[in-house]
């Protein structure tokens, strides 16, 4: 019963709204687009030069760093009645492919961290949600949970 009480007192306003997943590793078309472009001043077009051999089509991104959502939180700072928390010992990333079922867990046992990029995702939809806890132990409620599609 103790360890109940104790837990409910655990953190205020866990990670409240500022879970964020976004896509990491995504790949931009940065062409170089100058050699449409028509020769600046005269009519006459330029001599004919030898087209210049393309570079080499670079490798698509590991699918670690292309199937990736990069996730962000606040810390809390007051336990459930209002003391000051002092003891934030890291975070817990909870996620899976069901708001309802977040069956696989990341421990970060550093409270100074507050983004961490879950890298590997198969293609689908998944949910994130963040817990905190102390250095006893102790786990927050979850964040409310957030959501990315990974193609």
């Amino acid at each position: 019963m103790h360890e109940n009480i104790s837990r409910g007192r655990v953190y205020r306003s866990v990670l409240a709204a500022v879970l964020v997943a976004v896509l990491s590793g995504c790949v931009g078309d940065d062409e170089d687009k100058s050699a449409n472009q028509s020769p600046a001043g005269g009519s006459a077009p330029p001599p004919a030069t030898p087209a210049p051999t393309p570079a080499p089509t670079p490798a698509p991104p590991p699918i670690s760093q292309a199937r990736a959502a990069t996730l962000e939180w606040t810390a809390p700072t007051t336990q459930t009645n209002g003391v000051q928390l002092a003891d934030l010992a890291g975070y817990r990333i909870h996620y899976g492919k069901s708001a309802q079922t977040l069956d696989q867990t990341i421990e970060i046992r550093n409270a100074s961290i507050s983004t961490y990029v879950v890298e590997g995702l198969a293609p689908g939809t998944y949910y994130f949600a963040v817990t905190a806890f102390n250095s006893r132990n102790l786990e927050s409620e979850r964040s409310n949970a957030g959501m990315k599609v990974i193609s």
